[in-house]
């Protein structure tokens, strides 16, 4: 599995794509929407991901999704 290039993803509004994720309009998001999302590493940010459950390989895709992640972050962390 290879990881996309940071400069694949230097034009994501990281404000945007916070906006965008809180008001439930985006219910999956990438590993690097995700690092971005969270100030995390890739490693770190997929570990959390899958420790999670929130992981789903579509095709070659990793997608996470939002709601699962963020509660059990609340779960485990808050």
């Amino acid at each position: 599995m290879g990881y996309e290039r940071e400069e694949d993803y230097k034009d994501i509004d990281v404000e945007m794509l916070r906006i965008v994720v809180e008001a439930a309009q985006k219910r999956y998001i990438s590993i690097a929407e995700g690092r971005m999302l969270y100030s995390l590493g890739v490693h770190t940010f997929e570990k959390l991901a899958k420790d999670s459950g929130a992981r789903r390989v579509i095709g070659g895709r990793v997608l996470v999704n939002v709601q699962v992640l963020n509660e059990y972050i609340e779960a485990m962390f808050g």
